[in-house]
C-alpha cells in the first residue's frame, strides 16, 4: 500500500496494556494513586478519593456477577450525577457486562426507544428517575433487578447499600477478562447522519485509544465539568479523567452562580463546557466578582465556537492559554484535538486526527478525496470508529474503503489542521445536546390532526439551532401551534423540547423518492427571517 496524498494520518503510536481492558486499566491506576481526591459533589463538598472509588468497583462488579449478571449482559444507569455514578460504570465494566446510561429527563417515547434496543437486565437509578420511568423498563420487560441510588427505599428496587454484598482486598480483585478489540464496553446512541437514534457499541480498545485522545498527564489536576454523565461527551471525557487520576469537580445542577462558586472553591485549571456556557461567561455580569485565575484551558465540543467567542472569553478569563475545540462523534470518539498539534493552534481549528485516526474529505457528489483547504464531507477511519451500528440497522454508514461518513463539511489546511465548518446530516444541535428531526416527527404524527411533518433546526445566536416542525394537517382537521408543541413538549426531555415553533403548511416539499426535502424547508425559515 502506498499511502494517499490526500489522506491525513493521525499519530499512530497510541499505547494500551495488553489485556485492553479500560476498567481493569482505570481500577489498577486508581488502586496506585489511591490518595488523590477523584470526584467532589461541589453543592454538598463531598468527595472520594480514588481508593474508595477503587474499592467501590469491584464491589459493585462482585454483587452484579452474584445476581447473575454475565459477560455481555447489559446493565443500564438512568441517574442524574451522583458520586457512586461513574463508580457504577466501572464495576460494570469490569464484570465483564456492557454498560448503557439513558437521560433520566426523557419523556416515555424517546426513553422507550432506547431501551428497546438495549433490553438491560439490571438498571442503576436515582429515586426520581425510578418513579418517573418504571413503567417504561416494565414494558420493555427485560429487567430482572432495579438498584437504587440513595436512601429512600421503594418496593420493588434494591437500595445500593443492600446491593453491595460483595467485597474484596483490592489487591485481590481481578476484573473480569475480555476481548478488547471485540468486546463491547459501552453503548451509547447516536442518530447518524439520518433517522431515529441507533445504538452505538464502544469496544474497550476503541475507548482504551479515545481516552488518551482526550487528555494527557492530568495527574491530580482538578478539572470542572458541567457535563452530564448520561450523555457521550459528558460521559467518556469523565471516564478519560478518571484514567489519568485528574479530580473531577461538578454541580448537580449547574447553573452560572454554583459554577462560579466551584471555581472559586477548588481553583480547577481545566473547565469542561458546553459552548453555550461559554456564551453566558462573556456576557456574565457577575464573572469578576469571583476568582478564575487557575484556569488556564476551556474544553469544548459539540458546535463551532467563533473566533469572536475565543477572544472574548480570553479577555474575560486572562488567565486563559487556549481554548481547546474537540471535534468528535458517538460512532468515532474524539476524533480531531488540539491537544495533538506540537506546533500551536489555530483559531477556529479543531486541531490534528486523534490516535490511531485516518481522515479524508471528500466530494459530496464524485465522493473523490479532496486536497488542501477545499471543502467536502469529512470521513474518517481508525481502531476506534464502531464497527457499525448495533443490528447494522444503516449498513451504507461506510464507504467501500471501511471510512465512516460523518455528514460533517470541513475542510483541513497545508499543515493538516481540520475546520469543520457546517453538516449536511439532519441532527440539529439544541443547547449543545443533539436531536434527531425523525423523533418529533413521529411523536408528532401520533396526533389526530397531523398528516404529515417535517422538523429541521434554524439557527439561533444562544442555542445553535432551535427546532421547527413544518405540519401538514389532516383534511378537515384543525389544531393550534400551542397544542402541537405541548404534545412535543409533554413527552421529550425539556432539553428537547420544541423550541422554534410550528408552521403550518399545505403540502410538504420532496425530492427524488419521495424524500423530505429539508433544505427547502430550512430555506423557507431563511426567507422567513428576511421578511
Amino acid at each position: 500500500m502506498i499511502k494517499n496524498k490526500f489522506y491525513q494520518y493521525g499519530n499512530q503510536n497510541g499505547r494500551v496494556p495488553a489485556h485492553l481492558n479500560f476498567g481493569k486499566e482505570v481500577y489498577d491506576n486508581m488502586v496506585a494513586n489511591k490518595d488523590i481526591v477523584a470526584l467532589v459533589n461541589a453543592d454538598t463538598s463531598e468527595q472520594r478519593t480514588y481508593g474508595e472509588v477503587a474499592q467501590l468497583t469491584p464491589n459493585i462488579a462482585l454483587s452484579l456477577i452474584r445476581l447473575g449478571i454475565r459477560k455481555g449482559d447489559i446493565v443500564c444507569i438512568c441517574s442524574e450525577k451522583n458520586l457512586e455514578f461513574l463508580p457504577t460504570v466501572l464495576g460494570i465494566m469490569c464484570s465483564g457486562a456492557i454498560f448503557t446510561p439513558t437521560d433520566p429527563t426523557y419523556g416515555s417515547h424517546p426513553l422507550a426507544h432506547r431501551v428497546k434496543i438495549v433490553r438491560p437486565k439490571v438498571v442503576f437509578c436515582s429515586l426520581t428517575a425510578y418513579k418517573e420511568h418504571k413503567p417504561v423498563f416494565e414494558e420493555v420487560g427485560s429487567v430482572k433487578h432495579y438498584i437504587l441510588y440513595g436512601d429512600q427505599g421503594q418496593d420493588g428496587a434494591i437500595l445500593l447499600k443492600d446491593f453491595l454484598t460483595e467485597s474484596v482486598a483490592l489487591e485481590d480483585f481481578e476484573p473480569v477478562s475480555v476481548n478488547g478489540y471485540d468486546d463491547t464496553a459501552f453503548i451509547v446512541f447516536s442518530s447518524g447522519t439520518t433517522g431515529l437514534p441507533k445504538g452505538v457499541p464502544v469496544t474497550h480498545l476503541g475507548f482504551l485509544l479515545n481516552a488518551q485522545n482526550m487528555t494527557r498527564d492530568y495527574k491530580g489536576m482538578v478539572i470542572y465539568t458541567s457535563r452530564e454523565f448520561y450523555y457521550t461527551y459528558g460521559l467518556m471525557y469523565a471516564l478519560a479523567c478518571l484514567r489519568s487520576n485528574s479530580t473531577l469537580v461538578y454541580n448537580l445542577n449547574g447553573g452560572e452562580l454554583q459554577m462560579l462558586e466551584a471555581m472559586q472553591k477548588y481553583k480547577p485549571k481545566v473547565l469542561q463546557l458546553a459552548p453555550m456556557i461559554i456564551t453566558e461567561l462573556i456576557k456574565s455580569a457577575i464573572l469578576d466578582n469571583y476568582d478564575h485565575s487557575s484556569v488556564n484551558y476551556i474544553v469544548s465540543s459539540s458546535t463551532y465556537i467563533r473566533e469572536d467567542a475565543v477572544l472574548a472569553i480570553k479577555t474575560r478569563i486572562p488567565s486563559l492559554v487556549s481554548v481547546l475545540q474537540l471535534y468528535g462523534m458517538s460512532e468515532g470518539g474524539s476524533i480531531c484535538n488540539e491537544l495533538a498539534c506540537t506546533n500551536g493552534y489555530k483559531a477556529g481549528s479543531s486541531g490534528l486526527p486523534g490516535l490511531g485516526f485516518i481522515m479524508k474529505v471528500v466530494d459530496l457528489e464524485t465522493r473523490q478525496p479532496l486536497g488542501p483547504n477545499l471543502r467536502g464531507e469529512i470521513c474518517i477511519k481508525g481502531p476506534s470508529v464502531m464497527k457499525a451500528y448495533l443490528g447494522n440497522v444503516q449498513p451504507d454508514c461506510k464507504d467501500e474503503e471501511g471510512f465512516l461518513k460523518t455528514g460533517d463539511i470541513g475542510y483541513y489546511d497545508e499543515d493538516g489542521y481540520f475546520f469543520v465548518v457546517n453538516r449536511i446530516k439532519e441532527l440539529i444541535k439544541f443547547n449543545d445536546i443533539s436531536v434527531a428531526p425523525a423523533e418529533f416527527e413521529d411523536i408528532l404524527l401520533q396526533h389526530p390532526a397531523v398528516r404529515e411533518v417535517g422538523v429541521v433546526g434554524k439557527p439561533h445566536p444562544v442555542h445553535g439551532e432551535v427546532p421547527v416542525a413544518f405540519i401538514v394537517l389532516q383534511s378537515g382537521a384543525t389544531a393550534s401551534e400551542q397544542e402541537l408543541v405541548e404534545h412535543i413538549n409533554s413527552r421529550v426531555t425539556y432539553r428537547m423540547r420544541l423550541a422554534g415553533g410550528v408552521r403550518f403548511i399545505n403540502r410538504l416539499p420532496r425530492g427524488a423518492g419521495d424524500k423530505l426535502d429539508r433544505i427547502n424547508l430550512m430555506k423557507r425559515l431563511v426567507d422567513e427571517d428576511a421578511n
